[in-house]
């Protein structure tokens, strides 16, 4: 990706992308901003306001995912970790919650451990679904939502547990 090839997929002269952004790292910046910023929305949207995501619901929010996704895989941490700088991030708000609910200044390591296992399989699922429904056979769609709600109790009771410290 250049910004020149940037720059014509959106129709303009590639010496703006420079001037307003600096060049291809602040596009980039500016890009995943907004993305982590809008999932933000949309993951409150999806949780009813708590601050624990739903079950499931990265499956719904792709570009995000496959931001974040592709950065860690390239190894660009800085721009996947956006979310923490501009302070809008969802895992990390959840842990803060889980802490608080167990009476906690601060999240112990188990409680770090808990809210890492929930955010794997969260993104797991969000990013494999199809190969998932692959390989455990389900081929309609009905049988697929079938297996849908019940990860999505299995994930809403692994929650529960880890935020109750039943685990």
């Amino acid at each position: 990706m250049t910004v020149r090839g940037i720059a014509d997929r959106a129709g303009v002269n590639h010496g703006l992308v420079h001037h307003y952004f600096g060049g291809k790292d602040g596009l980039l910046r500016a890009a995943m901003t907004r993305l982590v910023e809008e999932h933000a929305v949309f993951a409150k949207e999806q949780s009813g306001g708590r601050p624990v995501p739903a079950p499931l619901a990265l499956v719904q929010d792709q570009r995000y995912l496959r931001a974040v996704v592709r950065s860690v895989l390239d190894g660009e941490m800085e721009l996947a970790q956006t979310e923490l700088v501009a302070g809008v991030s969802v895992p990390r708000g959840a842990l803060e919650h889980v802490a608080a609910v167990r009476r906690m200044s601060a999240p112990d390591i188990e409680t770090k451990s808990l809210v890492a296992i929930a955010m794997a399989m969260e993104m797991g699922w969000a990013s494999l679904e199809p190969f998932l429904f692959a390989v455990v056979q389900a081929h309609n769609d009905a049988e697929k939502e079938q297996i849908r709600e019940r990860v999505r109790g299995l994930r809403q009771a692994f929650t529960e547990s880890a935020t109750n410290g039943l685990m």
